[in-house]
């Protein structure tokens, strides 16, 4: 299977580090690329094609490599975007979102937030499933040829998301790999 992952925002934050936690030091965009870069190492041991880009571009808005395009020339048979949350400080909790509940983008959706839910309840029984949910405003859904999936992992501005963020990278990465092999085996 070749799976392409988008780490979300900026490479290195400039211009674009989403959202940051500015009391413990934390963006977005770094949380993400640890991530999306550990569930692309855990998805090639285990023999699948990976492409991993991180950009701001995510259809020719602006400077650097467009992450729209790339997945679509490369054909892969699956998108994952990686981000965290951000709300008020109080909203806790992963979801998934996909372009349509009735397509193969919902399946994966649904088995990628399955995987990433278990995982941080399994550190944090209070941890919410918001379950999977429709987005038709997100380009990196709108714009690709391949069933697609922007997971947020968790709110980054509230502290015990936060904590499981910076503590559990690498359970998050293989969460997600679970969800996109499941997927495979599922099929298209």
């Amino acid at each position: 299977m070749r799976v392409f992952i988008n780490p979300g925002h900026a490479l290195g934050g400039h211009p674009d580090p989403g959202a940051v936690n500015e009391a413990l030091g934390i963006r977005e965009c770094d949380i993400a690329m640890t991530v999306g870069s550990l569930a692309a190492n855990f998805l090639e041991l285990e023999g699948h094609e990976v492409s991993l880009l991180q950009s701001h571009n995510l259809m020719g808005e602006s400077a650097g490599p467009n992450v729209t395009a790339r997945a679509n020339a490369w054909e892969a048979d699956v998108f994952v975007s990686v981000h965290c949350n951000a709300a008020d400080g109080r909203a806790r909790g992963a979801e998934t979102f996909c372009w349509d509940l009735g397509s193969a983008g919902a399946r994966l959706a649904a088995l990628v937030q399955k995987e990433v839910w278990e995982t941080m309840a399994s550190f944090d029984a209070a941890f919410p499933n918001r379950g999977v949910k429709v987005r038709k405003d997100l380009c990196v859904l709108r714009a690709t040829a391949m069933p697609a999936v922007l997971a947020e992992l968790a709110f980054i501005d509230q502290p015990e998301d936060a904590r499981l963020l910076m503590e559990h990278g690498c359970d998050l990465g293989k969460a997600i790999a679970r969800g996109v092999m499941a997927f495979g085996r599922q099929g298209f």
